[in-house]
């Protein structure tokens, strides 16, 4: 079922566990994780989900999505799922073998949100409950996760402001990565704008899992010492 794509107005991402390249965030939706992650997976094993469109591989009988119905599953109501589990593969033969061990892996990923010891993915393994407000995932490369970051913050000015928005440049976007080790979170609904700049104010909050209380930080915090601002299509970050 096609639904309403929601675009929340804070990102948090939560990195307590950056060494092992896991990140739990508020804000970032599946539909704009997939338009932003370059290049985009199109086959996706389903951990958790209500897709009625996914097909069964019947030697691992996991459920899956390939390129076929990747569109349908981005349009469809990610959010009314509650819990949505998957890891992406390589190709549709991966699935027939898959080991003893690698199947126990996914379906302790797929119960738990955590590896029993190593998850068997190509790049993301990703657990989301009430889709943008919950999510977890762990990814190969931090580069992936970095890229996808600064790529959704774009995505979001875009469609707040209705400009063009410039890239943010490499240097800021690592600065960005390496901050949510301290709990990043920045605040859309504070963000400044005129015809000569925009400011997105940032800071840093620690460590949350209660995205309830994050959401509420929108409201709470009030003084903001760094922003990110863009003048004349350039980046740059502002301590004030």
């Amino acid at each position: 079922m096609k639904t309403k794509q929601l675009l929340r107005d804070i990102i948090y991402i939560n990195g307590r566990e950056f060494d092992n390249k896991c990140f739990y965030s508020y804000g970032i939706e599946f539909y704009e994780f997939m338009l932003c992650v370059e290049p985009r997976p199109e086959n996706l094993m389903l951990l958790k989900h209500n897709f009625d469109n996914a097909q069964l591989n019947l030697d691992s009988r996991f459920e899956y999505v390939t390129s076929r119905e990747i569109d349908e599953l981005i349009a469809d109501d990610v959010y009314g799922y509650g819990d949505f589990c998957w890891v992406d593969f390589n190709k549709e033969e991966d699935l027939d073998n898959l080991t003893a061990v690698q199947i126990a892996e996914l379906l302790y990923f797929g119960h738990l949100a955590k590896p029993l010891n190593d998850i068997p993915k190509r790049r993301f393994a990703y657990y989301s409950h009430d889709d943008g407000w919950f999510n977890k995932i762990y990814v190969s490369q931090l580069q992936d996760y970095e890229l996808i970051l600064s790529k959704v913050m774009i995505f979001k000015l875009r469609k707040i402001t209705r400009k063009q928005i410039s890239p943010i440049p490499n240097d800021i976007s690592k600065i960005l990565l390496e901050a949510t080790k301290k709990g990043l979170f920045i605040n859309f609904s504070k963000l400044v704008t005129n015809k000569l700049e925009i400011r997105i104010p940032i800071t840093a909050v620690g460590h949350y899992m209660d995205m309830d209380a994050v959401y509420e930080l929108k409201d709470e915090i009030t003084d903001y010492k760094i922003w990110l601002v863009q003048q004349n299509r350039e980046w740059r970050l502002i301590n004030e």
